[in-house]
């Protein structure tokens, strides 16, 4: 008779798929998106905010954990 070893595996975690459109990971690990409220109505903001919502920015540490979990094998 023939015993058959049972290996518990961890659970896979997926990556969030809508995640993955809206961050992006630096090279030195840091997760940024591109700011909030910079989509219509850029012609009544100034020049300095139009300019400001163009760039991305870094996660603050309270949003970077909750991106990680959701970037998990990304």
């Amino acid at each position: 008779m023939r015993r058959v070893l049972f290996v518990p595996q961890m659970p896979k975690i997926k990556t969030r798929k809508a995640a993955i459109k809206r961050l992006r990971r630096t090279r030195r690990g840091k997760i940024t998106s591109a700011k909030s409220w910079a989509g219509p109505y850029r012609r009544r903001k100034s020049r300095r905010a139009r300019r400001a919502k163009n760039r991305e920015h870094v996660l603050p540490t309270g949003q970077r954990r909750q991106a990680e979990r959701l970037l998990a094998t990304n």
